[in-house]
């Protein structure tokens, strides 16, 4: 909880993106432009927006119900999470802020964002530090992992347009990046802050584990990482949770461990579900996401970010599938007994370390804990290929975590401490767990029998049946709740006199009256103080139950960290069992970096996927998907030219090839039939760039910022997919920029490249690494004048790009497409009869320059005879002489 600030009135200063939710007890209230966002999210109306002051210029407002708060904080943080929110409770004109949340900052809001649903990844939140060291733009770049309690921050060097930045925070899925201005080189400039790293070093010494600040120097030792550090931990206010001091560990963020790949690339890839998705399998997160666990979805997502290097842990993985590909029963047993229904390990060990853990989330982990000696068994069972992997990789982990040291005593605390056979109706600490909470619960006990023979005396007195037409209820009134009881209207009229005489009345409703006695009051006030000291002593037994809970924290993040793997790796075998076509085990080879005689980095290997396809488009409907081969070898066919007919398949094989090599180093199999893979370091891609107005950014300047990504972040060990580059500007120009880029990704950076294009002229480039023209197969009907695309790549290139036949296929009016193509042909014969003109042109030419050589030779090689004038002419003829040998010479050029 923040510290609450009081705000007297209205006149909150506004700020962008901040949203402000007014706690008015039986609703609440939203002000600002954003209630018309809030409004359609919501209600998928504006109708609900009114205006407060004068006539229609006050602030737009809308009342939410308090059912729709957990939705609400969920638009505004999460999905797609673009403001922080304020929460202010009071009355009148006084009102205190008491929570805040960001997209990074969500403890806040926990409890009603976990009621909505899985929050999806832990939120990270980062730090930056900006600045030039000798001449070159340095960053420091900090974050912390609020599950796994470390910090993480490194210092490198990146470009002007921050090429590396921005890999690195699509790696981490930071939402949201806390920027520290006053790095040494900006100091004293306007609107710098002042941050006192050496304060900052203090509130380190405290939320790290004792003794390890000194281990960890090598980690601070540049300026710009350590000022980042500072302002993760200005930020997010971690010393604020005293449940971390002396916790957490620091550690230098290692950015070379994956796969390098920017926003362009994971939107080319389709790796995360777009908003304009209409299926979760159209993206390759949505396709993969048949984990059974809230942990293993988190994972997934996590690893679809950071595809892995090193080929020990990738190879590890694959095993792992492989042997679940292979025992059908054991991966039913763990998808649909094991680690179906478990609860959210992460998220409730997170609870219980912060000591916000309820019973009922201890009873959660209780159940969770009870399942691993299930699931150790099952895998323990497995007498398949790699069985040894799985016992080292899960089963064993499982056990150590569940022996008689760890979650056996977890267990044994919890059947001491609560009573399990009241669950699921309450959950409360069991009396034989506290000798006060026991002689209280006896007292209370006693106390019910008590009244219940008042009200069998009543009855009798009154001369009703009890539990017919008497009843023992509740008496609710200012904050107590006590027992009494009712008889209906009808009731109340035959013993009325008694009622006044012996009896106290207390309601009198639509459904009766409410009344009491004497014996049956003080009976009931005395259960109403025991019921009070049976609840204070049970909140105090639960915190103290908690406590001894959280001391089992790192036991839990490990089970966590385990079962997340195994269920994403079912999840990997799964998928590659029940596709339209099996998936296939990759073969992994090094990347093969070596040193040229030129000392220059290029990289070998060879790139090889037989019958692939692409694993979303498969299972679209309708699609009978036909498979493609790829092979790229250095030195052959390292850079391909795809070239073809719109719609013929271009773009979807250069995707395809680029989410198999992604997929291979994330440790899925790949649907192919056949692949060997030389590990990339980085997957580049250039596809279907589109403009952004709010930025003043052009679809052309989107494709070449784009480009220039590529250009200077690929090494020879990337993969590089560009698709229709040049498109947004002349026809000239754009064919210049893509042979342009094209020589430079050949022969300047040698890495593999997937270029499908209409620049049909791009089919004479060659280069160091081998150029192979491609080609997307069609057949037209020579009567009909129909076009039937076959995607089939083929070797060759294709000189057509078949547009109006598409705009055919998109139905356009039959006057337009016959008119269409008469002006192409047109424009095909001005340019036929333009080069026609320019080929004579060039010949006359080529036959005066000839002419005008001979007669020139001609004229220099005249005798010289003697006299006067001889002297006059000899003047001449040096003088022609001259002039000829300069223009054979400039014909020559």
């Amino acid at each position: 909880m923040h510290e609450s600030r009081i705000l007297i009135g209205f006149a909150l200063p506004q700020q962008a993106g901040l949203v402000r939710i007014f706690d008015r007890k039986s609703c609440l209230s939203v002000h600002g432009e954003v209630a018309y966002a809030l409004a359609k999210h919501l209600y998928r109306s504006t109708a609900q927006v009114s205006r407060s002051g004068v006539a229609d210029n006050g602030l737009p407002g809308v009342t939410l119900s308090w059912a729709l708060l957990p939705s609400t904080l969920r638009y505004l943080l999460i999905d797609p999470g673009e403001h922080s929110v304020e929460f202010y409770e009071g009355a009148g004109t006084n009102w205190s802020c008491t929570k805040r949340g960001s997209p990074s900052l969500l403890s806040d809001f926990e409890a009603e964002l976990t009621r909505s649903g899985d929050l999806g990844e832990v939120p990270l939140l980062a730090a930056l530090s900006l600045g030039q060291t000798e001449g070159l733009r340095t960053v420091g770049l900090a974050y912390v992992d609020p599950g796994a309690r470390v910090l993480r921050t490194v210092e490198f060097t990146d470009d002007d347009h921050f090429n590396h930045l921005e890999s690195a925070l699509v790696q981490l899925g930071v939402r949201e990046c806390a920027v520290v201005k006053d790095t040494a080189s900006e100091a004293g400039q306007p609107g710098a802050q002042s941050l006192d790293l050496h304060r900052a070093m203090d509130d380190l010494q405290r939320l790290l584990l004792p003794g390890t600040l000194e281990q960890h120097r090598h980690v601070l030792e540049g300026h710009h990482a350590s000022a980042a550090l500072a302002g993760v931990l200005a930020f997010g206010e971690l010393l604020a949770d005293g449940s971390g001091h002396g916790k957490y560990g620091l550690d230098r963020l290692d950015l070379g461990k994956f796969m390098r790949m920017d926003a362009a690339a994971q939107r080319a890839l389709s790796v995360m579900r777009g908003r304009g998705d209409v299926s979760d399998t159209f993206s390759l997160f949505g396709l993969l996401n048949r984990g059974k666990t809230a942990m293993g979805k988190r994972l997934l997502r996590t690893w679809l970010k950071q595809p892995l290097l090193d080929l020990d842990t990738l190879r590890m993985r694959h095993d792992v599938v492989e042997a679940l590909v292979g025992d059908a029963e054991l991966r039913q047993a763990l998808q649909q007994m094991h680690l179906r229904g478990l609860p959210d390990l992460e998220m409730l060990s997170r609870k219980l370390e912060r000591g916000k853990a309820s019973l009922s989330d201890l009873c959660q982990l209780y159940r969770a804990s009870s399942r691993l000696p299930l699931i150790e068994a099952v895998l323990r069972a497995h007498s398949g290929p790699h069985a040894s992997t799985l016992m080292e990789r899960f089963a064993d982990p499982l056990a150590l975590a569940h022996d008689a040291d760890h979650l056996v005593r977890f267990e044994a605390l919890l059947e001491t401490a609560i009573d399990l056979d009241r669950i699921p109706d309450e959950y409360l600490i069991a009396a034989s767990y506290d000798p006060g909470l026991q002689e209280v619960e006896v007292e209370k006990l006693n106390l019910e029998k008590k009244i219940q023979g008042l009200a069998e005396e009543a009855a009798q007195d009154l001369g009703l049946c009890l539990d017919k037409t008497i009843k023992l209820e509740w008496h609710k009134f200012a904050n107590q709740r006590l027992r009494c009881l009712r008889i209906t209207t009808k009731e109340e009229k035959s013993v009325r006199s008694k009622l006044r005489a012996r009896y106290l009345e207390l309601e009198t409703r639509k459904d009766g009256l409410k009344f009491t006695n004497k014996a049956l009051k003080a009976a009931a006030e005395r259960l109403q103080a025991l019921a009070s000291e049976y609840d204070s002593r049970q909140s105090t037994l639960v915190a103290q139950v908690v406590s001894v809970a959280a001391t089992f924290c790192q036991v839990w993040e490990q089970v966590r960290s385990v079962l997340a793997e195994l269920d994403v790796l079912v999840a990997f075998a799964d998928v590659a069992v029940t596709a339209p076509r099996p998936y296939v085990r990759p073969s992994l080879l090094p990347a093969d970096v070596i040193h040229t005689q030129a000392l220059r980095l290029t990289a070998g290997g060879r790139v090889e996927l037989v019958g692939c396809r692409h694993p979303c488009v498969e299972l679209q409907e309708g699609v009978d998907f036909i498979p493609n081969d790829c092979v790229m070898q250095r030195g052959e066919s390292w850079f391909q030219i795809i070239t073809g007919p719109n719609m013929g398949g271009k773009s979807t094989f250069i995707r395809q090839v680029g989410i198999s090599v992604l997929l291979a180093q994330v440790g899925s199999w790949v649907p192919c039939t056949q692949a060997s893979i030389a590990v990339r370091d980085a997957i580049f891609a250039r596809v279907g760039a589109g403009d952004s107005q709010a930025r003043g950014v052009s679809t052309f300047m989107a494709e070449m910022l784009e480009s220039a990504a590529i250009l200077k972040g690929a090494t020879p060990a990337s993969l590089v997919i560009i698709d229709e580059l040049g498109r947004g500007t002349s026809t000239w120009d754009g064919m210049g920029l893509a042979w342009a880029i094209s020589e430079h990704l050949m022969n300047g950076i040698g890495c593999p490249t997937l270029f499908a294009t209409h620049f049909h002229e791009l089919t004479a480039l060659r280069g160091a690494g081998g150029v192979k023209n491609l080609h997307v197969g069609a057949a037209i009907d020579h009567t009909s004048g129909a076009l039937t695309m076959l995607y089939q790549v083929e070797e060759g290139s294709c000189d057509k790009s078949f547009g109006i036949h598409v705009a055919e296929f998109a139905r356009f009016p039959p006057a337009i497409v016959e008119a269409a193509r008469k002006a192409a042909a047109a424009a095909a014969s001005d340019k036929h009869q333009a080069d026609s003109e320019v080929s004579a042109s060039k010949r006359q030419k080529a036959g005066s320059d000839a002419a005008l050589q001979a007669a020139l030779l001609e004229f220099a090689e005249l005798p010289l005879e003697g006299g006067a004038e001889s002297g006059r002419a000899r003047e001449a003829l040096t003088s022609w002489q001259g002039r000829a040998a300069a223009l054979l010479k400039e014909l020559e050029v």
